[in-house]
């Protein structure tokens, strides 16, 4: 009766939580501080740490909830903890290589599907691909990292990922740069599988259900990310730095030899920054989650290596980069303090009928459920002490994740931070299934099903001989497909009316939302604002201004100038400055030619 009641107690508590975070959403609302920037937030006298604080609180007190529950109920709440934390499980496992021959099998039918890729052949986005071709066309003829773009994802999505392929093909199209992406859809892919094949090695269940759960698992994986690229899935290879991450903290949890698993996590602390701003910071905040965790488990000297290895790896990125590391801090800074501002739109309210509310406040609740989950596991023995601080540590990045929803709360972003929480949520199910409900599974019925998931595998993925077999040739039309091939009938008319023109300037300088022209034209931005709406904010309006002189030639209006507001508008020092100092010449469509007076 006493357990009953307090399960009862526990019950009532938490509703009331959940109710108490749901009304507090909209009392969390702090002073707006303009920070001279137009957009959705300034607008609205919105302070973007709303939504943070919105969000934390909802999943916290809840959380809290259940731990002063555990607290109350579990004997030495705290011994049990730390024997959690401190446990060091060896994987004993003796399946090895029947277990090999499934990854093995599983990474060649990924083979095959990248093989059997239909290259994406739909018109170009001048402002999200222009974004990054542009920026990897500065770099690929000038060698200008921050110092000659204002990188607002991170140097390695916008300058370097095309520009490398470009170079290791000796050949520059957007074909080419569209086939980068395609490699890290598939690199992502196989690192899924590689991390469902690690974690499976860690269950106490026989073969045929740990095939079973490997099968499964990477079914709902791999289903989360496809090759159509105008798409937004479930889950963004621009997630690779955490997922290799996970990979090595699953690594470091049951091998012995740890050296080289604590120089890789190191060196992912400033390449993850390098490849993304935003997946830089989580993957930063769960290497010093990695850091606490073997501070606390007693393994002071790994603690101390990957700390001293951390330090060791932002040296050399000093030493290597040079002036430009000045540059990537500067821009970074920048980045966090006002891009929220410059691009950021109010969450909506859960459990409301605001947009997009349904797809966040399931991301949400799934968040929560897993982290509810997580904590149970500390005082659960009867599960693998590595699976568990795996399911622990994949929740924490499901919520970490889910600030760059926060940071643009439209439907795509709230889409993208839905992968990580169903990985744990699936993960979890599934063992349990395996472990409590299929106790008594014959060899007969889990050969079946083992078969049956497996024929769903494969027909779940597009496998196409013809394809396969004329790959390389598929590939060579494609990368050599000329750049007026992705282009609009009115930007193809655009380039062919501008580039007589250009021949006798050096640069062109963008104000339009089309960032594709600087690569299209080949002629490079005269100032580092490629791309120039994230240029709202006042100071970077006047570094805007200063490097203005050097433009003769600007290219104004556009398809996409109304996009969030109007250029005009958004960076209204720089337009005022254009119309004193530049003269309206020629229009072509909705496009303006701006000389220098």
């Amino acid at each position: 009766m006493k357990i009953q009641r307090q399960k009862l107690i526990f019950a009532i508590f938490f509703v009331i939580s959940i109710i108490t975070a749901y009304f507090f959403w909209d009392l969390i609302n702090l002073k707006f501080r303009n920070p001279n920037i137009i957009g959705q937030y300034s607008i609205n006298n919105y302070n973007a740490t709303n939504d943070i604080l919105r969000y934390l609180f909802f999943l916290i007190l809840p959380c809290s909830v259940f731990i002063i529950y555990k607290y109350f109920t579990q004997n030495s709440f705290f011994y049990k903890i730390n024997n959690f934390i401190k446990f060091r499980e060896k994987n004993t496992s003796n399946e090895k290589k029947i277990l090999l021959v499934f990854f093995l099998a599983f990474l060649i039918f990924m083979f095959f599907e990248f093989l059997s890729v239909q290259f994406p052949m739909y018109k170009v986005d001048s402002y999200h691909e222009g974004q990054k071709l542009s920026a990897a066309y500065k770099y690929f003829t000038e060698g200008v990292l921050w110092s000659g773009s204002y990188i607002t994802v991170g140097v390695y999505y916008e300058a370097l990922s095309s520009s490398i392929f470009w170079n290791l093909f000796d050949h520059i199209s957007i074909g080419l740069a569209r086939f980068a992406e395609i490699i890290y859809l598939f690199s992502f892919k196989v690192l899924f599988i590689l991390f469902i094949y690690l974690i499976t090695k860690t269950l106490q269940l026989d073969l045929k259900k740990k095939i079973i759960f490997f099968i499964f698992n990477s079914i709902i994986f791999v289903s989360l990310i496809d090759y159509s690229l105008p798409t937004s899935d479930n889950i963004s290879f621009r997630e690779i730095p955490i997922i290799i991450l996970l990979i090595l903290f699953t690594l470091l949890l049951s091998k012995q030899k740890t050296t080289k698993y604590i120089l890789s996590i190191s060196i992912l602390s400033p390449a993850s920054m390098f490849w993304g701003v935003d997946r830089g910071l989580i993957c930063n905040i769960l290497i010093l989650i990695i850091f606490l965790y073997l501070l606390l488990s007693k393994r002071k000297n790994e603690s101390l290596l990957l700390f001293l290895f951390i330090c060791i790896s932002w040296f050399f990125s000093y030493l290597y980069l040079g002036e430009e590391f000045q540059y990537f801090l500067n821009n970074t800074y920048l980045i966090f303090k006002e891009m929220p501002y410059v691009h950021g739109l109010i969450h909506p309210k859960i459990f409301s009928d605001d947009p997009n509310s349904t797809r966040a406040t399931k991301t949400i609740i799934l968040i929560l459920i897993n982290l509810l989950i997580s904590i149970s596991l500390f005082f659960k023995k009867k599960y693998p002490i590595n699976f568990s601080k795996i399911i622990i540590f994949l929740s924490l990045i499901s919520a970490g994740s889910y600030l760059y929803a926060l940071g643009r709360s439209d439907g795509g972003h709230i889409k993208n931070s839905f992968g990580f929480p169903l990985m744990t949520i699936s993960l979890f199910v599934s063992y349990i299934i395996l472990r409590k409900y299929l106790k008594n599974l014959s060899n007969n019925k889990s050969n079946i099903l083992s078969g049956l998931l497996l024929i769903f595998f494969i027909f779940n993925i597009e496998l196409n001989t013809k394809k396969i077999f004329s790959f390389s040739k598929r590939l060579n039309n494609y990368i050599y497909l000329p750049d007026y091939y992705f282009l609009n009938d009115k930007e193809e008319n655009l380039v062919k009316f501008l580039k007589p023109k250009l021949k006798d300037f050096s640069c062109v300088q963008l104000f339009s939302n089309d960032a594709i022209f600087n690569y299209v034209l080949r002629k490079n931005s005269c100032t580092k604002y490629y791309f120039v709406w994230s240029a709202a904010s006042k100071f970077n309006q006047l570094q805007f201004i200063k490097e203005l002189p050097k433009a003769k030639f600007i290219i104004a209006g556009g398809e996409k100038n109304n996009w969030d507001y109007p250029l005009k508008v958004k960076i209204h020092y720089v337009y005022e400055y254009i119309i004193e100092n530049y003269t309206l010449t020629e229009s072509l469509g909705k496009w303006n030619i701006f000389v220098r007076k």
